[in-house]
């Protein structure tokens, strides 16, 4: 069956026929329809809504077979049909159009059955005033997540009117071109809490969550047909979201939908794949210079199974809140998006970790960071709340981190204040509180998996597709006395990966570095481009959860042995192997050092 939660697509059909001087094809086409396959065959549960040719002629067997179909009976020539012309360099041109009733379709038409989905999409059908129309009646019926899309002829004739349609929805989908009509040379503006995407054919796709935005490259394809190619990233994307994934990695799935969609005429390589073969497509986080060492997993998790003393942490102690403070929610949520950065440079490479005294014990950076706050908690816990953190001024934020020495020992404290006051105001103008996101969560079916998406809309966490602070937000929480968050059996949970982890994971072998000169990058710890950080934590992130999987242990288990491990295993001194439980199967390879890359994800 397919995972994820329900997604309802409306939209049209179209009959397309596609011409180039090798000849003619007709296919099955139409934005809705384009996006509910790729969906569907990205793993989406997906239900799509539009006039439904009655008798179903062959040209629409296929794709009716793949995703369940709802919609009023219609004459073939009622729906669109389009002819498309392309050039000899490829390039498209719209030859003749008629559109059928598409324009008659009505929210009302709709049944109430299919409203529960968690995300509805609206085509571009017809006009941004049709999309509208639906829009406000969906917002009365259903407490869906809405989707809408749109198209040149739309943007041109338009452009005011699909403004208005992309700040009425949650998501937006749309192209380079459409998006230069609409803004102009500025950037898009996004509301916190909305998602914008835009395509860029070649150059990839732009995910905008609120005022971020992460570029995620195209996935390797030999373009046939570009029709339906932004709808398959919208379908695909979709499908992720539905799944639980963070925001740039749905786009991710999207993009590798649009790539397989794009080798054949029409919807035909679309029809033809599968999940298998989209997620084989995704490009970015596969570097084969570094690799999972499946015998090493095997070898450490029969270790982990075995050893009596392993448990997670449970975040009590000097540093955290008291058990049952009334503002213990604040100060998490305030707290772990602060748990990054904490090394400085020198020469172009990684030179000492952080280290500072507070209360008169010396700390390092992790355990400062939450000393700090803890500090906060007993001085003012007001300032932990979201109204709070909004108002930090300068002052006030190197207030919150000065040690006893009246310094500030952070390495970069304006990313702090200036993730402080974006958390602050993301959480303030959407109407959220760390309360108010628990309850939510208690209250829904997977309360990891709907707190995670909660948190990719929210400063300080929302930057990391890997969701390392997130997911360390949430283990802290469930693992709290007050059990804030129920984990269950933690299957939504994905490992929290920081340079902790993978140092730990390049020293004991889990993974290997295959190529020499990165290798060497590593051992002399000198700073290195994204490229080279993302293989290695991917890889790490892929031998974590299989490591879970195979000990038994749950990821919060397992990271608090590996956190553990930089007391015996640390930055700048000889590492005791013999105080290591892994010695006996550790490879070793203590030259080996973390990626070093100043980034706010970890």
């Amino acid at each position: 069956m397919p995972q994820g939660l329900p997604i309802l697509v409306i939209g049209g059909a179209s009959v397309d026929r596609l011409r180039a001087a090798e000849g003619a094809v007709t296919t099955p086409g139409g934005g809705g329809l384009y996006t509910a396959v790729a969906a569907r065959k990205a793993g989406g549960d997906v239900r799509f809504f539009g006039y439904r040719p009655d008798p179903l002629p062959e040209l629409f067997e296929r794709a009716a077979t793949t995703v369940a179909w709802h919609g009023p009976p219609v004459r073939l020539e009622d729906i669109p049909h389009f002819e498309i012309v392309y050039d000899t360099g490829g390039d498209a041109r719209m030859e003749t159009a008629t559109w059928g009733n598409e324009a008659t379709l009505d929210p009302d038409m709709v049944p109430d059955f299919l409203l529960s989905a968690r995300y509805i999409h609206i085509a571009a059908i017809h006009d941004a005033s049709l999309q509208m129309k639906f829009i406000s009646a969906l917002r009365r019926r259903s407490r869906a997540r809405l989707s809408a899309g749109t198209f040149g002829y739309m943007v041109h004739r338009s452009p005011d009117a699909v403004r208005a349609l992309m700040d009425a929805v949650d998501l937006f989908f749309l192209n380079a071109f459409e998006a230069e009509a609409i803004f102009g040379p500025q950037p898009p503006t996004v509301r916190p809490g909305q998602i914008l995407v835009v395509t860029r054919g070649s150059d990839g796709a732009d995910v905008w969550q609120g005022d971020w935005c992460t570029r995620v490259p195209v996935c390797p394809a030999r373009p046939v047909d570009l029709t339906g190619a932004g709808d398959s990233v919208c379908g695909g994307m979709l499908a992720g979201l539905a799944a639980g994934m963070h925001p740039v990695d749905a786009a991710r799935h999207g993009t590798a939908c649009a790539a397989i969609a794009i080798e054949a005429p029409g919807m035909t390589a679309l029809l033809d794949t599968d999940r298998a073969a989209v997620d084989a497509r995704k490009v970015p986080l596969i570097d084969r210079r570094c690799a999972v060492d499946d015998s090493q997993v095997d070898r450490i998790a029969a270790v982990l199974r075995d050893l009596p003393d392993v448990r997670p942490f449970d975040f009590t102690g000097p540093h955290f809140p008291r058990v049952g403070d009334a503002h213990a929610l604040d100060y998490f949520f305030a707290a772990i998006k602060h748990q990054f950065g904490f090394w400085t440079p020198g020469h172009g490479s990684w030179r000492a970790p952080t280290y500072a005294t507070l209360g008169g014990e010396r700390l390092k950076g992790s355990d400062y960071c939450f000393a700090s706050f803890r500090r906060q908690l007993e001085r003012d816990p007001r300032v932990l709340s979201p109204q709070g953190q909004a108002a930090l001024r300068w002052q006030d934020t190197e207030s919150l981190f000065r040690d006893d020495d009246g310094q500030v020992p952070l390495p970069v404290l304006a990313n702090h204040h200036a993730l402080a006051r974006g958390y602050g105001r993301d959480l303030w103008e959407l109407g959220w509180t760390p309360q108010s996101l628990v309850a939510e969560a208690h209250a829904a079916p997977d309360p990891v998996r709907t707190l995670l998406a909660r948190l990719d809309h929210i400063t300080g966490y929302r930057e990391d597709p890997f969701r390392k602070k997130a997911t360390l937000l949430v283990v802290a929480l469930g693992q709290r006395p007050e059990r804030f968050i129920e984990l269950h059996d933690g299957a939504s949970l994905r490992p929290i990966i920081d340079y902790h982890l993978m140092r730990s994971c390049l020293r004991t072998g889990l993974v290997r570095v295959q190529d020499a000169d990165l290798a060497a990058r590593l051992a002399e710890r000198k700073l290195v481009p994204p490229t080279d950080e993302v293989a290695v934590r991917k890889a790490c992130f892929d031998a974590i959860e299989r490591l879970c999987a195979r000990s038994g242990r749950d990821v919060g288990t397992v990271d608090w042995f590996f956190f553990n491990a930089r007391r015996r295993c640390p930055e700048v001194t000889e590492p005791e192997c013999a105080r290591c439980p892994l010695d006996s199967t550790c490879a070793h390879r203590k030259d080996l050092f973390q990626p070093v890359l100043r980034t706010t994800f970890y």
